[in-house]
């Protein structure tokens, strides 16, 4: 019997009355390195085995195909996993199409695949798996976004990448994701939370899709280079960077670093404070059209805070006692025009800029959310949409149910969340929720989604490495989250030991797809930075990174001219304009902000 026989989910062909296959010269070579990597499974090879020559995976890729892999190697409760398709893709240079760039690729096995559902009506978690001819060793899993639903190929630029930036797979990553274990087109644009009602497809997407591909994966790849990868890291943003602190704090043996990106690390009362922003424009809509009056009344009140009036508030904790736009109140409070602020506009941005407080506490001990910071509300959050229209007011004003196409993407969130995940009730009507009646359903979910844990000493013992982002202008999540979770570490196991092992850095005036542009002139702002090289070198060699590293501004196309730089500095330092071109990073030091 061929030694791969017990991982086939379907019989190789020759066999069931097809005849007797044909006789492939590559066939010895090709089974001795999968019969290999899968005694691996069990124990019977080591980490130090040479790898196979770049013919000899070239020739193993479609031999992954049908191959089955047990429950048993994925360390929770799960279905078995199965390789659906394997497929060989030649190296592609780096090409423009459509006025945008497409990064080069090197030769790579592209692997798709599927963990099957412990019960019968729960979708199975797919996922895909690149796997480089030319393999450093490493592996790199990427985070989804949003509710997830879609598959994270693992081939896109990462987040906040320059154009130029040679991708993961060219490096010599494998890299890998995953839809979480639902697929988005089951369901309305407009009913993106639908999958919540189902208990194993929720736990999935809270936390366990992301372990049982990360097992899968690696199983994978001894099974193909016939050794487990040396380093495992994450990278993922907003809920991609919620899921990498999770892997941190759930599964903190399986990865040696994470970079986590603007990270949702207090989903319960984010969720909670979307509804609150969004029911009371049901009676007052904040229109679209008076974003770029409250970004000018932000600037004007926070630009020079950093020693340079050039539109960009990079002061970000000095800017928010300063904000004041009772100035901008419409004669007798009424709503008369794009120029000026009703009461109830009024009230909604204090709203947004005021906690969130829960009657009980929350996972970890927590009881609130923090208030949003101000500046930059017109920037650019995605191709077209400026980030205050995207997040908060939508282009109309809300409905019932959301409107996918005008909905502000905190009312398609928060409604989709309370009534799927907590009422668990489609019509439930969520402009007449209050927690309290639903506090254990609250506190559960709660337990399941919040990374709040400050709890990290685990993974930094086994010398696990920390860097997370925050974007001081981010609508969709409060930057304010980052830095109390960070603060909550520090609490818990003390500046040394967080010193040693975590960086927090903040990237002033970015949105939170890391966009910006300057208020009123609308230049762009350097926001572009590899986090994955100073993650690796500090997992690797120890080097950590710098207080200050450099964002960048390069042209889209091919050569990439350089045009702005700028530091972005290690919080609670933001860059101060020293004197000089302001375009450079040389003309800026980090100094501390606060309030």
């Amino acid at each position: 019997m061929s030694p791969l026989a017990p991982y086939r989910s379907r019989p190789p062909k020759g066999a069931l009355g097809s005849g007797p296959a044909k006789p492939d010269p590559r066939r010895g070579s090709i089974k001795s390195i999968l019969s290999a990597a899968f005694a691996l499974l069990v124990g019977c090879a080591t980490p130090e085995a040479p790898l196979p020559s770049a013919d000899a995976l070239k020739a193993a890729c479609p031999a992954l195909q049908g191959l089955a892999l047990p429950a048993n190697i994925i360390g929770l409760p799960s279905g078995p996993a199965s390789i659906t398709a394997a497929t060989f893709v030649p190296a592609a240079p780096a090409r423009e199409a459509g006025g945008a760039l497409q990064p080069a690729t090197p030769d790579h096995c592209r692997v798709l695949g599927r963990i099957a559902p412990r019960t019968a009506q729960a979708q199975p978690i797919q996922f895909q798996l690149n796997l480089p001819l030319a393999w450093n060793g490493k592996a790199l899993q990427y985070g989804g976004g949003g509710l997830n639903g879609v598959l994270i190929t693992g081939m896109a630029p990462l987040r906040d990448a320059a154009p130029g930036d040679v991708l993961p797979i060219t490096r010599g990553y494998a890299t890998y994701g995953t839809d979480s274990g639902h697929q988005a087109s089951a369901s309305p644009p407009s009913e993106p939370g639908a999958f919540l009602l189902d208990d194993e497809m929720f736990e999935n997407f809270a936390h366990g899709a992301y372990k049982k591909v990360r097992d899968a994966a690696v199983a994978i790849q001894r099974a193909y280079y016939g050794r487990p990868p040396q380093r495992v890291y994450y990278f993922g943003g907003s809920e991609g960077g919620r899921e990498g602190l999770a892997m941190a704090q759930r599964y903190p043996a399986d990865y040696d670093g994470i970079v986590s990106v603007v990270p949702v690390v207090g989903w319960t009362g984010l969720f909670h404070a979307f509804v609150r922003h969004e029911v009371p424009q049901f009676a007052d809509w904040l229109q679209a059209g008076k974003v770029p009056l409250i970004a000018r009344a932000t600037s004007q009140a926070c630009d020079a805070l950093d020693g340079l009036a050039d539109g960009v508030v990079n002061n970000y904790l000095a800017c928010q006692p300063r904000v004041d736009l009772t100035r901008l109140r419409c004669a007798g409070g009424a709503d008369t025009g794009l120029d000026c602020l009703s009461d109830g506009e009024l009230a909604l941005l204090g709203s947004i800029h005021t906690r969130y407080v829960f009657p009980f506490p929350l996972a970890h001990g927590r009881t609130t959310y923090p208030a949003w910071l101000w500046g930059h509300e017109d920037a650019l959050d995605g191709p077209a949409a400026q980030s205050l229209v995207r997040w908060v007011t939508g282009t109309a004003a809300p409905t019932v149910p959301p409107n996918a196409a005008t909905a502000a993407t905190q009312w398609l969130y928060g409604s989709n969340w309370i009534r799927y995940a907590i009422a668990r009730d489609a019509a439930f009507d969520v402009r007449g929720y209050d927690p309290r009646r639903y506090q254990a359903r609250v506190q559960q979910t709660s337990e399941w989604m919040d990374a709040t844990s400050p709890d990290l000493s685990a993974f930094f013992a086994r010398g696990g490495k920390l860097i997370i982002r925050e974007n001081a202008a981010d609508r969709a999540q409060s930057a304010a989250m980052g830095f109390e979770y960070v603060d909550s570490v520090i609490a818990r196991l003390g500046r040394p030991a967080v010193d040693a092992s975590l960086r927090l850095y903040v990237s002033p005036a970015s949105t939170h797809t890391g966009n910006s542009r300057s208020v009123g002139e609308g230049r762009p702002v350097p926001t572009m930075v590899d986090l994955l090289d100073p993650l690796d070198r500090w997992v690797s060699s120890g080097t950590p990174p710098p207080d200050a590293l450099v964002q960048a501004l390069k042209a889209p196309l091919a050569p990439h001219a350089h045009i702005a730089s700028r530091p972005m500095c290690r919080y609670p330092l933001y860059p101060h304009h020293t004197g000089g071109d302001r375009l450079q990073a040389s003309s800026y030091a980090c100094r501390v902000s606060a309030p």
